[in-house]
């Protein structure tokens, strides 16, 4: 039960982030569906339990040490290539967002340059991102629980302070009118989170965890994401329509309810960034190891190095130009795993 745990932490705290925490991805892919939402949600979860099991199996049976190899398995060495720098730069994209993000939060709630705001994240993260494996698996283990706590506490205070939920909830549609493909935005949201889990879950085989611990506890971590994202959207949802128009919805729920809830707020969606960072610099430092055979550290030291001055784009300009891309391109790289997983079978 303890390895099933550290698998479920750290795939949860792979796929959380900033935006699950903040709220702003559940409102983007699911909330603006209203109560349709609820059924993406649901799909979701399910894409995760199955996919996440095929990508465990592909990966214990080929012994596949970094995301490198199960894009080179699934495509071959020429389509291989270029989906391979396709989804290295969206990763590494995606690290910068984080860097970027978690630097403009302590510019923002703490005062700190921005600048140095993002030097002190980069350090943070590469400090406990150093340690590998083992640090990766601490840090989720200590922020996962307390994040998924507060949150779960704010969709209870949501519950109690609104009495008539049902009622708000049933005139979503009045105030805000539902969008209709809410399953290609659940297929795509649940693709480019699974994505950037492969880039963790692949190199964590090598650490002498059974195969029997990474099933549980990815199938444990989808359940969780899935009552988290369920949790959130009915907050959002009930404080609907202004809700909608924020850029950090939790915030701004737990500003309607407490004096005391946004900075606790504030603290988890930072957190969240940097455990999702940490994954980040794992994933791409593993990939760079086994591609230029080099060191962890060197690699890793490259990647926060190159990362740096991407990080000064800005964390909204990031997630605009690399998001939607990636949740295709990540559609596209699933497919090609299942189909590969039951061609060897």
């Amino acid at each position: 039960m303890k390895n099933d745990l550290k698998i479920a932490f750290v795939f949860i705290g792979t796929i959380v982030g900033a935006g699950l925490a903040s709220g702003q991805e559940v409102l983007q892919f699911f909330s603006r569906y209203g109560i349709k939402g609820f059924y993406g949600i649901i799909l979701c979860c399910i894409i995760y339990f199955l996919i996440s099991v095929i990508i465990v199996n592909l990966c214990f049976k080929n012994n596949y040490g970094n995301y490198n190899a199960i894009i080179r398995s699934v495509f071959g060495e020429r389509l291989g290539w270029i989906v391979d720098l396709i989804l290295t730069l969206f990763i590494f994209g995606s690290n910068t967002i984080m860097i970027s993000g978690g630097g403009a939060m302590l510019n923002e709630y703490a005062g700190i340059n921005k600048t140095a705001g993002i030097f002190i994240m980069a350090s943070l993260v590469f400090l406990v991102a150093i340690f590998s494996t083992e640090g990766l698996i601490l840090v989720n283990s200590i922020i996962v629980p307390f994040s998924t706590s507060i949150i779960v506490i704010l969709g209870i205070a949501v519950f109690f302070v609104n009495p008539d939920y049902k009622e708000l909830i049933s005139n979503i549609h009045i105030s805000v009118p539902p969008r209709s493909n809410w399953v290609l935005s659940s297929i795509l949201y649940a693709s480019f989170n699974l994505t950037v889990a492969t880039g963790v879950i692949c190199p964590m085989i090598s650490e002498g965890i059974k195969k029997k611990h990474f099933i549980n506890g990815c199938i444990l971590g989808s359940a969780i994401l899935t009552a988290l994202a369920a949790v959130i959207n009915f907050s959002i949802l009930i404080y609907a329509p202004k809700s909608f128009y924020t850029e950090i919805p939790n915030l701004y729920i737990a500003k309607e309810i407490s004096s005391v809830l946004p900075f606790i707020v504030t603290c988890i969606i930072w957190l969240e960034m940097f455990s999702t960072e940490i994954g980040n610099l794992y994933s791409l430092s593993k990939r760079l190891q086994g591609s230029l055979k080099v060191s962890y550290t060197f690699s890793l030291i490259i990647i926060i190095l190159f990362s740096i001055p991407f990080s000064f784009l800005g964390f909204s300009n990031l997630i605009k130009m690399l998001y939607p891309p990636f949740g295709v391109i990540s559609f596209v790289f699933l497919i090609g795993c299942t189909l590969k997983y039951f061609k060897t079978r």
